[in-house]
């Protein structure tokens, strides 16, 4: 076999080898994960994540150090390999050149090293990751980052897309300028779901590099810095919690009005749902022209059917004012909570007032007059065993006589007799 031949072989060799084994190594597909949010969508679309060791030439970033690391040499210069002084640096921006795999011999045995370089007015510098190889970065460390580093394009694609949008604030926490503030800013509080107005986008930090200045429609400015596609932050989005959860944008901000959104999905469950008071309650009850409507308390009797017309928000996003219309289009406002408190046991509760469906289609034989003794919890002789039962509830015990025809109940206070399922006395 000539020397050819020979090589030939060996690579289908090792091609068939290679494709044996790559058969074991799957993967799902490259679409992007499903945004459960607005917000989370426009991070997914318009906001891409560039982990460190997939980072491509022509990135760039701005050399803002913080504080701890001021006065601690970050990079280094490319022609000597010295230190380069941190404030040097400070504001200036960096081009990623892309990087370079070392190698020498130790002691030790052979030391790798990695170096990210970059390039700003004319010169080189590089940060050094020592004893590791490229690959070995971020699988070590998926979070890997370099210190100082501000992502400039998330600050340049959210100014192209925010500047001039409004939003809703679901942070409660933002900052003002100060300059008589040692920090160079001031803590204040805004309410949750404040209207806003991006005015400005500017350069925030490593973490959150994206400062976000806007201003409610009293004209009161405020700034927050916030996280966009976590590039060079060191950060996964399961890392932004407490303090930190609204350092995310779709945690600080909202696209749509919250107390609307929450109305809509809640008139979505609700909205023109048939249901009956469980017990009497206090209602509204609205009658004359919509110009001058009359309001007069009543109390809206149980078993009364009606019909979920509409719903309004009061406080928070569980408390609703119910309209409700009965059978002959008469309108009733009632107060109820969508959500129960196990810790103050509220007894406005939707389900301890209302049941859901259709209670006079379930009983179609029952007359308007018997509905009106069982919604106030009364009996009378010629009722059946489900008018009783709805009247006043499941008995404490039934007594069947000898001849199953007769059936006495005990409640307290009352004993009913029956005859072939008939109210007798």
């Amino acid at each position: 076999m000539n020397l050819k031949s020979l090589l030939i072989l060996l690579l289908l060799i090792g091609y068939q080898s290679a494709k044996a084994q790559n058969e074991y190594i799957v993967s799902t597909s490259t679409t992007k994960p499903l945004a459960t949010t607005e917000e989370e969508q426009f991070i997914n679309t318009s906001f891409e994540l560039y982990t460190l060791c997939k980072w491509v030439p022509e990135l760039k970033f701005m050399f803002l150090p913080e504080d701890k690391d001021k006065f601690l040499p970050i990079l280094k210069s490319y022609e000597d390999k010295k230190d380069v002084a941190s404030n040097i640096l400070k504001q200036k921006i960096l081009e990623f050149v892309g990087t370079e795999e070392s190698e020498e011999e130790t002691y030790a045995g052979k030391s790798y090293s990695t170096r990210f370089i970059f390039s700003c007015e004319g010169n080189k510098y590089y940060y050094e990751f020592r004893n590791k190889k490229l690959d070995e970065i971020c699988s070590s460390n998926p979070r890997a980052s370099i210190n100082g580093l501000v992502f400039l394009k998330d600050v340049d694609k959210a100014k192209e897309l925010l500047v001039g949008k409004t939003l809703y604030t679901k942070t409660t926490s933002v900052r003002v300028d100060d300059a008589n503030s040692y920090k160079g800013y001031s803590d204040v509080s805004i309410p949750f779901n404040t209207k806003v107005t991006v005015k400005a986008v500017g350069v925030g930090s490593k973490q959150y590099p994206v400062k976000l200045v806007f201003e409610d429609e009293k004209g009161h400015s405020y700034y927050t810095e916030v996280a966009f596609s976590r590039t060079n932050s060191g950060m996964d989005k399961s890392d932004f919690q407490a303090d930190k959860k609204v350092k995310y944008f779709p945690n600080a901000f909202s696209f749509v009005d919250q107390n609307e959104k929450a109305l809509d999905d809640i008139k979505s469950k609700y909205l023109n749902l048939a249901v009956y008071p469980k017990k009497n309650i206090e209602a509204e009850v609205r009658t004359g022209s919509l110009d001058q409507p009359i309001s007069t308390r009543i109390r809206l009797a149980r078993y009364t059917q009606l019909t979920i017309k509409d719903l309004n928000l009061k406080s928070g996003k569980t408390l609703v004012t119910l309209t409700l219309e009965d059978a002959n289009g008469n309108i009733y406002l009632t107060d109820t909570d969508l959500k129960y408190d196990y810790i103050i046991k509220n007894e406005n509760y939707i389900e301890d007032l209302f049941a859901f469906g259709n209670i006079r289609s379930k009983y179609p034989n029952i007359t308007e007059e018997h509905w009106a003794l069982i919604a106030y919890g009364e009996v009378k002789a010629g009722m059946n065993t489900d008018e009783c039962r709805l009247a006043l509830g499941e008995p404490s015990e039934i007594i069947v006589k000898k001849n199953s025809k007769f059936e006495t109940w005990l409640y307290h206070g009352h004993v009913l007799e029956f005859e072939s399922g008939i109210l007798i006395r």
